[in-house]
């Protein structure tokens, strides 16, 4: 659900602003409406600052080292000289990988002395030109036209000399070879490389002993450009004497914040939203839901004056999920990966491993219900013999997956006639009413055929509903019109059921694959002198892409049935600002 927000205008004297901010922040219960349009001299450092450190905590958490024995004898470094040192180890990594290039090139003509090469040039007046060629195109006549020098032979290619006179013709083009020599560019490689662990020591030292000190560093910057921006938010009143400052509170803590304007003697007005105001949006759902919050929040929070629909899709995104991966073996995977990994990561982090284990779980219920474990068709083993009636044939699971849509489609049009009937009034959700009456309708007619003169009869009370309807707050006029051009939707709601076949078509896909892979495998059991390897090797590349790819598409293709077809249907508008508490990340006063 939206907490409701209440909005707050404080009056403040102009000597006490200050004070009166930092007690503000302290206290950490309301959301400053800020006015600031273009970013100033002070938001544009605070903000560089912030993205800085961000990325150093970020590639600082990459290298995942503890605590080292490495005292540099410099100073704390800043960010700046970080990022320099940083560019320096990736400057020197790619010096050792051309440097070793270089030499893989110069190593099958062993070590000579490029000076002593040149003065035998000069002395004698032949150029000396390198050559790299395979042996079975090499020309025996080569070695009578030129000065030829065979120096090696290495994996079917001769490495060759030819002592050239000036402006004779080579029978093929030479290779560049380094300027240096072989022993040089082990010196090179060699220094290179003792520079790029010494750098990478100090990069770990700091990794390991600059993590609480960097994020201290982005809690107070964040701190002064959430105080900055507040600060400058604040308007001058009475010439300056008094500053109002526009706050948004949340209802559930208003009490608090009245006890504490109160007690520090603020002048303050409040007032509910307006028509036209957008106050911040703060969600509180159950522990169900609250599970669900980062998906939604892919797409965008919900606008203060609808409904959140977080607890609505939550439980159809679990069963599309299941459905879409629609293997008992891979949920049994997810389910144990989930439990291992919640069990080793801190107490914030653990609600991705909780989703986790309730995707597990949905999945092992899809996959006994289709019948299919890692592959193997549930149906064919003697001992699921009992559990015949629970499996689902391909026509079953196919007509499941419509009905599954069409109630989802019901629902959010139920979500939209009561989102409708309680900020608008109970006329505009007649449209919705009648839409849902309709579809209802249609069913009985052509699936159900339960009453079939009561319906003939409410189809056409429905069909009235829609047109006369369809915009009650532009009369009749123009809510006519637009009611019966609203029934063309009737194609886009087919669009929308027909999406929900991929509920099966996903499933049956992960199962297909999964079956192809073990008939691949048992193939490979009769190969001679190591059948049985292969047939593991096979199991389990075939089974970790299959996972992995049906995996993906169970993620990707729930959030876009809920957020195209699910959001369209229930009228969904988004656009919501996140409620950010004005409240001290950091253990530090930021004023500045």
């Amino acid at each position: 659900m939206i907490v409701p927000m209440i909005k707050y205008g404080l009056l403040v004297h102009h000597q006490d602003k200050d004070a009166f901010m930092d007690k503000l922040m302290d206290l950490g219960l309301v959301h400053i409406h800020t006015q600031q349009t273009e970013e100033d001299a002070t938001t544009h450092e605070l903000s560089s600052i912030i993205r800085e450190t961000e990325e150093a905590i970020r590639r600082f958490k990459q290298r995942k080292v503890k605590v080292l024995e490495y005292s540099p004898t410099e100073t704390e470094p800043t960010l700046s000289e970080i990022g320099a040192m940083e560019k320096e180890l990736e400057r020197t990594t790619n010096e050792v990988e051309a440097l070793a290039i270089e030499i893989k090139l110069l190593k099958p003509w062993g070590n000579f002395n490029r000076t002593e090469l040149k003065r035998l040039e000069t002395t004698t007046g032949f150029e000396v030109k390198f050559f790299e060629y395979p042996q079975r195109h090499f020309e025996q006549k080569w070695l009578n036209q030129y000065h030829l020098q065979v120096v090696n032979k290495i994996g079917g290619n001769l490495y060759f000399i030819i002592f050239r006179k000036p402006g004779q013709e080579l029978p093929i083009s030479p290779v560049a070879l380094p300027e240096e020599s072989l022993d040089e560019l082990i010196k090179l490689q060699h220094k290179a490389k003792e520079k790029v662990k010494h750098l990478n020591r100090k990069l770990d030292y700091y990794a390991s002993s600059l993590s609480n000190v960097l994020n201290q560093r982005l809690a107070e910057a964040k701190d002064k450009l959430s105080y900055h921006l507040a600060n400058t938010s604040a308007s001058a009143v009475h010439d300056g004497g008094l500053w109002l400052i526009e706050a948004w509170c949340p209802a559930e803590v208003e009490k608090k914040l009245i006890l504490f304007l109160n007690r520090s003697q603020t002048v303050f007005v409040k007032s509910a939203p307006q028509p036209g105001e957008a106050p911040p949006v703060l969600l509180r759902n159950n522990s169900f839901a609250r599970l669900f919050e980062p998906i939604g929040a892919l797409f965008s929070l919900p606008n203060y004056y609808e409904l959140d629909l977080t607890v609505l899709f939550a439980p159809f995104f679990l069963l599309f999920f299941g459905l879409c991966l629609g293997d008992a073996g891979y949920g049994l995977i997810i389910l144990v990966l989930a439990t291992i990994l919640k069990l080793r990561v801190n107490q914030a982090n653990r609600n991705y491993y909780t989703l986790g284990q309730l995707f597990g779980l949905a999945t092992i219920v899809a996959g006994i219900v289709s019948g299919t474990f890692f592959g193997i068709e549930l149906i064919n083993l003697p001992a699921a013999t009992q559990l015949s009636s629970v499996f689902l044939n391909q026509d079953q699971l196919f007509n499941l997956a419509l009905a599954i849509g069409f109630i989802q489609i019901i629902f959010g049009m139920g979500v939209q006639a009561y989102k409708q009937w309680k900020f608008k009034g109970f006329v505009h959700s007649i449209s919705r009413i009648a839409w849902i009456i309709l579809l209802l309708c249609l069913v009985d007619m052509y699936v159900m055929k339960l009453m079939p003169a009561i319906t003939h009869v409410t189809l056409w009370v429905s069909l009235g509903g829609i047109v006369l309807f369809g915009a009650p707050e532009k009369g009749w006029l123009k809510s006519l019109g637009m009611g019966l051009a609203d029934l063309y939707n009737i194609t886009g709601v087919l669009g929308d059921l027909l999406s929900y076949i991929r509920l099966f078509a996903l499933g049956v896909a992960s199962a297909i694959l999964g079956l192809v892979v073990n008939s691949i495998a048992l193939s490979m059991k009769d190969v001679p002198y190591g059948g049985y390897i292969l047939f593991i090797v096979v199991l389990l590349i075939g089974h970790t892409i299959n996972f992995l790819l049906s995996t993906l598409s169970a993620f990707v293709h729930p959030m876009r049935l809920t957020f195209v077809e699910f959001y369209k249907n229930s009228g969904f508008i988004g656009g919501g600002k996140p409620f950010r508490a004005f409240r001290k990340q950091s253990i530090h006063s930021v004023k500045t």
